[in-house]
């Protein structure tokens, strides 16, 4: 991922802002925030991925009916960061000030498990 990209989602008529970034060759950060400048606190989430580009090699040898329990390949969709705002909000993360909330997304994207301390670098 060579650049961060600032994309917009509508969820439940608030428009947000959200990035995807490369933090290691196994995982990225998305980011979510309130469009307009200094309102409230970001929200954040570890999702698994293993960059295709990074991993190459071990992805392609490995056993082809075994490659999707090794490795995370589902990228980062709209749909998912919708129900990370979803669960977020649920959670008691407030775009108008209250949070932030982290989250860590695992392998099978079917969960969001919450995370204490300090932002992702």
């Amino acid at each position: 991922m060579a650049r961060t990209r600032r994309r917009t989602i509508h969820v439940d008529d608030v428009d947000y802002r959200w990035t995807v970034s490369q933090v290691d060759p196994g995982h990225v950060v998305v980011r979510v925030w309130h469009p307009d400048p200094g309102r409230g606190i970001g929200l954040e989430a570890l999702v698994d991925f293993d960059d295709p580009w990074l991993n190459f090699g071990p992805i392609i040898t490995a056993p082809p009916d075994r490659a999707a329990e090794v490795f995370a390949l589902a990228p980062v969709t709209p749909e998912l960061v919708a129900r990370l705002i979803r669960t977020a909000l649920a959670d008691g993360w407030q775009v108008n000030g209250g949070g932030p909330l982290r989250f860590m997304i695992p392998r099978d994207q079917e969960r969001l498990v919450p995370l204490p301390g300090r932002p992702i670098d």
